[in-house]
């Protein structure tokens, strides 16, 4: 009888200590599924990339075609350069100096779905002729998008 009162109170103690393990290991799915669900919300297209041979500044044109609304714009990673030497570009904001990007939205307050989000990439050195150029765009939710740009000679 002392044996089986034994073996419950083990077995007791040993519910207990994974009761709150599985609990957490369920949070973490649970998290897991909301940043998932966030992911497949979350859509960019980058539309256009323009740039003329000689200048140091390149435009990109990148819209909203998820259905959640993105936020921290100043947090978005921009990443611009030839194969070779891609580069992450730093914000800068209105009248940053050169490597930096500005933004300014086209046709809405936020970037909600369907907005247009310009960007404005300031170069230090120019566009050279025959040169294929890569622009990629990363949202603050992880999403992103990549565009060619291809310089004539």
């Amino acid at each position: 009888m002392l044996f089986l009162i034994f073996t419950m109170a083990l077995i007791a103690m040993a519910m207990a200590s994974l009761v709150p393990t599985i609990g957490r290991a369920g949070d973490a799915i649970v998290s897991a599924a909301d940043v998932a669900s966030e992911r497949r919300s979350s859509r960019i297209d980058i539309i256009h990339v323009a740039g003329a041979v000689g200048t140091s500044q390149v435009e990109i044109w990148v819209k909203n075609v998820g259905t959640n609304r993105l936020v921290a714009l100043e947090r978005t990673d921009v990443f611009f350069g030839t194969s070779t030497d891609l580069q992450g570009i730093p914000y800068g904001g209105t009248g940053c100096t050169a490597p930096c990007w500005q933004d300014e939205l086209e046709n809405d307050t936020e970037w909600d779905q369907a907005a247009t989000l310009h960007i404005t990439v300031s170069l230090t050195t120019p566009l050279a002729a025959s040169t294929l150029y890569s622009a990629r765009v990363v949202a603050p939710t992880g999403v992103d998008d990549t565009a060619l740009l291809a310089t004539p000679p």
